[in-house]
């Protein structure tokens, strides 16, 4: 059994995943390489791939969520994930504490331990990150145009405050309960939303993730709102949910996860019917936190 095959996506950020495998090449000779088309072809060939040890994603965010999503529906139930990531928000590495550095990443894939990550769906699609609901949608389609030229934080902060002057409001039901005048509304099970965002979350058990929303608030308590999740702190409504929950607008609510847009609501949020076996490094000092390949 060969240990690992890597789908890289050559055109993530300018070209580097290109350049991070050449380097590579020498570092994984026990691995196989292949430069992906288009992000179809990494969901299929991470579906379909036999007698690996572990898929490897190197790309940015398209790349690692289109991957992770082919090993979930790989039939080989230990099948393992990694990533080298050459991206511009790098939240699910930070959240999981993979390094975005090349030989760094290389080391974890070979002589890391597999942590199993409880995985959100929306109708049946896999995120890997975040769901939102609204001005997430709008800020997402923008804040990708922007990362590559301005960078992770201020590609993402434009975009932000750009919507939060719009003032748009939305009216969503969730499982039937209306919910009036939102701002910005999201589902994670990650601190982490983009671009440096983080929300105060409580412990989450695997069976349950968090809604977060913004309602009845105006333009200023907006900006209020967004100081305070760019530092990290206590605010908006949060909810800890549990088992399937629909979310509903008589209008349209665009729709987005993992930092792309996905239509319009409705949308039922779920977890996937198996984990994802995440290479991350190991715990100092916690020999129990994960489990060695």
């Amino acid at each position: 059994m060969k240990r690992f095959l890597v789908l890289a996506n050559p055109s993530s950020h300018g070209g580097r995943s290109g350049r991070i495998l050449s380097l590579l090449r020498e570092l994984l000779s026990e691995g196989e390489f292949v430069v992906l088309k288009n992000i179809e072809e990494a969901s299929r060939l991470a579906r379909e791939a036999t007698g690996y040890e572990a898929v490897v994603a190197c790309g940015g965010d398209g790349t690692v969520n289109a991957v992770a999503r082919g090993v979930l529906a790989n039939r080989d139930n230990a099948l393992k994930f990694g990533v080298l990531y050459t991206g511009t928000s790098p939240d699910f590495c930070r959240e999981h504490g993979i390094p975005t550095d090349a030989e760094e990443a290389v080391a974890v894939l070979r002589a890391g331990v597999v942590r199993e990550i409880p995985v959100l769906t929306a109708n049946g699609d896999s995120f890997f990150c975040s769901m939102n609901l609204g001005m997430g949608a709008m800020v997402a389609a923008t804040a990708n145009r922007l990362r590559p030229l301005l960078g992770d934080a201020l590609g993402t902060l434009w975009p932000v405050l750009r919507e939060v002057l719009h003032g748009r409001r939305y009216d969503v039901q969730v499982n039937g309960e209306k919910i009036c005048n939102v701002a910005h509304a999201f589902v994670t099970r990650m601190p982490r939303i983009a671009g440096g965002l983080k929300v105060a979350l409580p412990p989450l058990a695997d069976d349950e993730y968090a809604l977060w929303f913004a309602r009845d608030v105006s333009r200023f308590g907006c900006l209020r709102i967004v100081w305070n999740l760019y530092r990290g702190n206590p605010c908006g409504e949060l909810r800890v949910l549990r088992g399937k929950t629909t979310f509903a607008s008589v209008n349209h609510v665009a729709l987005e996860y993992d930092g792309d847009p996905h239509g319009a609501l409705p949308v039922a949020v779920g977890f996937a019917p198996r984990r994802l076996r995440l290479l991350v490094p190991k715990c100092k000092g916690e020999s129990s936190c994960a489990n060695k390949i």
